[in-house]
């Protein structure tokens, strides 16, 4: 019995010193595998999205291929266009998130703007006869005066006339209606009173010295008679102004004109009472817009009443106009490339995706989207240029492109697979290069180059000499070929050490 027992002991210890032996076996080979499954990749410095297995030549730039790092894969995910940073990227970045929400679209325009008199209240007191002005009531610029308030006293041989006429009217036995209403309508444009009138029917006695009266109330802007002066009929005698109600005269850009309408509040500030707002009502919108300035005219009114504002004052009027609610970003998150307009979209904890937004009207410090997000969604409101930067070094790629590394080993690319496959050296490179007709060697011929005779040419601003009668790529960097005069490009040339024919 000892003896059975003895033996199975030694089978089981024999089976665990196996079993362990062949894990320590198959450690090795496994670590062998996932050190041949990490290999290392070469990449280019300018050229991100070249990747190689082994050392060589950028296809694109000629440049040499520095190792990559394995550590830099590790803040990017292996999903499309996404885009995963550390915190502490997160950290030094300053990158906030906020949730897209809706609220009121209320814009404002402010344009600037000046007090001015309203032209329906601005009116002359002309001299309707001729005469000489004998003494004078209202005498200075600025003095207040009253509808019936007396102006002047004026001697006039028009008056005297005027009045023996209706004397002579009135005192006709025939007593023709028709010949003194038309004697009394006579006086009356003449401008004297009905009071007067009244008078002179009363005593029968002609005034050589008629005092004349106002036929109108407001300030005298100018004041054009002196005393003794003679004047002619049709001659300004004052220049008066109801100041109660005033215009206020705006300047907006011809963008913003769906922000106005007539009868629209507005709010008006003026230098000479800051911190003070003033409401008025537009009253027009010019009909033409200023060509240099290509703004338009708004003109407002303003009530007056207690004098307070003054005509030419300066200051600034504010237009306001709700579009209803809608959904609204900062404007910091957008990243506007020129086609597109990118909002960086927060997938996971430190994953972001780009998301093509289409934008409506710019509300403050922020717009309103159309299109392309839903509300309750988080981005990234500060802190995208760096989510873009870190993007483009990783993938080499444009904001809203694939961003895949180009791997050199796929067949997907021939240019790489090919290079991978004879690895050329720089002499080979430039070598091939010397047979583009474009890359230019020796003495150049600009004249020659210029087939069209336009006096223009194609030049890389980078490979001074390669040069070419229409618009491409450089055969060596691949930027594209800026157009220059051929003196210009000359210059260039001479600048950077080659020789001109």
């Amino acid at each position: 019995m000892k003896k059975i027992i003895f033996i199975m002991l030694a089978i089981f210890i024999g089976s665990l010193f196996f079993i362990s032996c062949s894990k320590s076996d198959k450690e090795p080979a496994v670590h062998q595998k996932s050190r041949t499954e990490k290999k290392e990749l070469w990449t280019c410095t300018m050229h991100p999205q070249v990747i190689s297995d082994k050392p060589g030549v950028c296809p694109i730039c000629q440049m040499e291929l520095v190792r990559k790092d394995a550590g830099d894969s590790s803040d990017t995910t292996d999903m499309k266009n996404m885009l995963k940073l550390s915190d502490s990227k997160l950290v030094l970045g300053n990158v906030g998130t906020i949730h897209v929400h809706k609220e009121e679209l209320r814009k404002q325009v402010i344009g600037y703007s000046y007090m001015d008199f309203a032209e329906q209240n601005r009116k002359v007191i002309p001299a309707k006869f001729n005469g000489r002005v004998e003494k004078l009531f209202v005498a200075k610029t600025g003095d207040y005066i009253k509808r019936g308030q007396p102006l002047f006293e004026v001697y006039s041989p028009d008056l005297v006339q005027a009045q023996n006429d209706y004397l002579i009217a009135f005192g006709s036995d025939r007593n023709s209606n028709n010949l003194l209403n038309s004697a009394k309508k006579k006086l009356q444009l003449f401008g004297i009173t009905d009071s007067q009138i009244k008078e002179l029917e009363n005593t029968k006695e002609i005034k050589m010295i008629v005092t004349y009266f106002s036929p109108i109330s407001g300030v005298v802007i100018e004041k054009k008679v002196q005393e003794g002066m003679y004047f002619n009929e049709g001659t300004t005698l004052y220049d008066v102004a109801d100041l109660s109600l005033l215009w206020n005269i705006s300047e907006i850009f011809e963008r913003d004109i769906n922000m106005v309408s007539v009868g629209s509040k507005v709010k008006i500030t003026l230098q000479a009472f800051p911190g003070e707002v003033f409401e008025g009502r537009v009253s027009y919108i010019y009909p033409v817009v200023n060509s240099q300035t290509r703004t338009i005219k708004i003109r407002s009114e303003l009530s007056n009443v207690r004098g307070k504002l003054k005509p030419q004052m300066y200051g600034e009027t504010v237009f306001e106009k709700s579009f209803g609610n809608g959904l609204v970003v900062p404007s910091d998150a957008i990243l506007f490339t020129g086609k597109r307009n990118i909002v960086w979209v927060k997938a996971g904890e430190g994953m972001f995706e780009p998301r093509e937004v289409t934008v409506g009207m710019k509300i403050s410090d922020k717009y309103q989207l159309l299109s392309g997000l839903s509300e309750d969604e988080e981005i990234a409101s500060t802190g995208g240029y760096l989510i873009d930067s870190e993007s483009q070094l990783k993938t080499g790629m444009v904001t809203g492109q694939e961003h895949e590394g180009m791997d050199m080993g796929k067949e997907s690319n021939p240019e790489m697979n090919n290079h991978k496959e004879s690895n050329p050296n720089h002499a080979e490179i430039k070598e091939k290069t010397k047979n583009e007709s474009i890359v230019r060697e020796g003495i150049i011929d600009l004249l020659g180059i210029d087939k069209n005779k336009d006096g223009k040419v194609f030049q890389d601003l980078m490979d001074w000499n390669v040069i070419s009668d229409k618009g491409g790529i450089c055969p060596l960097c691949n930027m594209e070929l800026t157009e220059v005069s051929l003196e210009k490009a000359k210059q260039n040339l001479i600048k950077h050490g080659y020789k001109v024919k």
